[in-house]
């Protein structure tokens, strides 16, 4: 249903961007910079998620996998398990010193590093627009990398030497994001008839927990987070949005409408929620913001428009070359509807 598909858009906006501006807000008003914390905190609410696939969930089906004709296949959601994994602890140890407005726009790298596996694996071609918004990205990029730089030196600030670090920790966890989407769906192209979406996300989610959650435990034992009723709250609010936030992409990602396809309106709405965490940054966080990080943001929208832009016509032209095809189907007009058999089969 079309409502459903709204509602989900907004929370994956909304659960996306709060969770990220709570974390800031421990850091920046509690000095509380623990990534092994976030960890425990984005593990914290698995048991609940896992309930919206417990009418799918088989033993059966998920130790089918072990027999030799299968085993190969564990090989992909085990292998993107432990990239999330070493991601998820990447991301949340920058964001213990960068900014949150620096993050944003260094987080949207992952397209730089679609590249080569877009070529390689996923034999995708490259068009001359996708290079043009990758191009604008790394100028947006490198414009607000040297002012935060400056900025720290001028002050003789030695977060400037944090920064250099943590931008190269922030590529590091693009290119881990961009590996794993991109081999989850080549797994799934290959594979997807014998391990069902369902399965992968399974597996996936059970090998992330096994892995982080006793690193998870202990470093968050030697290093007790501060407990205030304010702290409580934003805790909830940390654990419920990593969680529900990749409930409502999943559901965005296999709906059945189509009036706006997935990847547009995922674009669409991860442009949407940058807006927001920028404003957030620089209006409540007090960020630093001049005009070159003005003219940053200006390049980072142009690349989002872009590649928005490319996804939009892409579908269009899918559209027509589908809508002409079923139309020079010799059984369309009569009346028997082989027309839509066909249109199907496309």
């Amino acid at each position: 249903m079309t409502w459903l598909v709204v509602v989900n858009s907004i929370f994956f906006v909304v659960t996306l961007t709060e969770y990220l501006i709570c974390m800031k807000y421990i850091t920046n008003n509690y000095d509380y910079k623990n990534e092994w914390f976030n960890v425990l905190l984005s593990l914290l609410f698995t048991p609940f998620y896992s309930c919206f696939f417990i009418k799918k969930f088989s033993w059966t089906q998920i130790k089918s996998y072990l027999s030799p004709e299968r085993r190969h296949i564990l090989k992909y959601p085990i292998m993107t398990g432990v990239l999330y994994t070493v991601e998820t602890v990447f991301v949340f140890y920058a964001l213990n010193t960068v900014t949150l407005s620096y993050y944003t726009i260094l987080r949207s790298g992952f397209i730089i590093f679609n590249i080569p596996w877009f070529k390689y694996l996923l034999k995708k071609p490259i068009t001359r627009l996708y290079y043009a918004s990758c191009a604008t990205l790394m100028v947006s990029h490198a414009l607000a990398a040297a002012q935060y730089v400056f900025h720290y030196q001028a002050a003789a600030d030695n977060r400037a030497q944090n920064v250099l670090q943590n931008t190269v920790i922030v590529f590091i966890s693009c290119f881990l994001n961009s590996t794993y989407n991109n081999v989850i769906e080549y797994s799934m192209a290959r594979y997807g008839d014998v391990m069902p979406n369902i399965d992968f996300q399974i597996i996936f989610q059970s090998t992330y927990f096994v892995l982080a959650a006793p690193w998870a435990l202990y470093y968050t034992a030697k290093n007790v987070p501060p407990v205030t009723t304010g702290t409580m709250t934003m805790y909830f609010f940390i654990a419920f949005g990593l969680q529900l936030y990749m409930f409502n992409k999943i559901y965005i990602l296999n709906s059945k409408q189509r009036a706006i396809p997935a990847n547009i309106l995922l674009s669409g709405l991860d442009i949407i929620r940058r807006v927001i965490q920028l404003t957030y940054s620089f209006v409540w966080f007090k960020e630093p913001f001049d005009s070159i990080i003005g003219v940053s943001l200006l390049f980072l929208g142009a690349s989002g428009g872009l590649l928005l832009y490319q996804y939009i016509r892409e579908y269009r032209f899918g559209a027509n070359l589908q809508h002409r095809q079923m139309l020079d189907t010799p059984d369309h007009d009569n009346g028997e509807g082989e027309g839509e058999h066909e249109l199907q089969k496309v």
